[in-house]
């Protein structure tokens, strides 16, 4: 009787540790993820950092030049504002199409990453 009841004893620990280290590996698994996520968001900010100074300097510079070509640096900004105007509208319109699906499909795929390698 005494071996039965030290056996039950013993798996009770090894369940016990068991779920414990199921647990944890859950655990660093949700660390994992996150700090996956917050890797691409780092890049992805500092991408969008650097590609609005590359914007910007081209656009005084686009400015400069259709206001050169047109005698009048006040309609050649005018001009580059109006690009803007265009591009703003059009990213409203496909905003779901162009940009929420697509960070969507990012984020999922950087969520589930590890189980396609595993």
């Amino acid at each position: 009787m005494s071996g039965q009841t030290s056996f039950f004893a013993e798996l009770k620990q090894i369940a016990a540790a068991y779920f414990e280290a199921k647990i944890q590996l859950y655990k660093i698994a949700a660390y994992e993820k996150t700090a996956k996520i917050t890797a691409v968001l780092f890049s992805s900010i500092i991408i969008a950092l650097l590609g609005f100074f590359l914007l910007f300097f081209l656009s005084i510079s686009g400015g400069f030049y259709f206001g050169s070509l047109l005698n009048n640096n006040a309609l050649g900004f005018l001009i580059i504002f109006g690009i803007y105007v265009i591009v703003l509208v059009i990213i409203i319109l496909f905003r779901k199409r162009l940009l929420e699906n697509y960070i969507t499909d990012k984020v999922i795929e950087q969520l589930f990453e590890e189980e396609k390698n595993d």
